[in-house]
């Protein structure tokens, strides 16, 4: 019994203290406006800009609910640019018309994208006027643009504000899920209960060995 209790002990020990690190580093990595950021990178092309999924910003694996997550672009420095989201059908037809950048994988802290170069054409029209974007900002550094994911194809965007290429940028993506803070929390008090819990267990488990009557000789 007394075996027992130390593993069932240690084991608590050992999961509270993961569970409460990760509480910990989740809500460390928080902004003052909750979201997870990824970390700004410089982002530089000589092509017409840089085109991507934006369930690729929220995560693939978390799934998208109308407005369940909120995805955010940062633009710390750079000049002339267009950030953009719009469905991937009405922006597709667009971006066809000059070589670009499709990013098919991002990573965070630190920020690191998977790109692949597409298409051919020199140039894109003036990307504010050129359709109905469901959400944009456009201009010289600092520039901030976020965005209550819906279900569908989305896709966001980079690019300058002309349509030429050419982007030079240091980007930084964020993600915002409903309740993020509170479950950072609540893995912190899961873990303190766990190491609590723990500890009661192999206290207990010493106490019964100490206890133990000494054998006859």
């Amino acid at each position: 019994m007394r075996l027992v209790l130390l593993l069932l002990g240690f084991a608590a020990l050992i999961a509270g203290a993961a569970c409460g690190a990760s509480g910990v580093a989740s809500l460390r990595s928080l902004d003052e406006d909750d979201y997870l950021l990824s970390g700004p990178a410089r982002l530089t092309t000589s092509t017409a800009g840089f085109v991507g999924s934006t369930a690729e910003l929220a995560g693939r694996s978390s799934g998208i609910r109308n407005n369940s997550v909120t995805i955010r672009i940062r633009v710390s420095d750079g000049r002339g640019l267009f950030l953009g989201i719009a469905p991937a059908a009405a922006a597709d037809p667009y971006l066809a018309a000059a070589r670009h950048e499709v990013v098919d994988q991002v990573r965070y802290d630190p920020l690191e994208l998977r790109r692949t170069a597409v298409g051919a054409g020199d140039a894109l029209a003036p990307p504010a006027d050129a359709l109905a974007w469901t959400a944009s900002a456009s201009g010289d550094a600092p520039l901030d643009l976020s965005w209550s994911a819906q279900n569908g194809d989305y896709v966001f965007v980079i690019l300058r504000a002309d349509g030429r290429p050419g982007v030079d940028a240091a980007v930084e993506f964020g993600t915002k899920f409903r309740y993020q803070r509170g479950y950072a929390i609540a893995g912190m008090v899961l873990g303190l209960l766990l190491v609590a819990f723990g500890f009661v267990l192999v206290v207990a488990a010493l106490r019964r060995r100490s206890s133990r009557p000494p054998s006859a000789t």
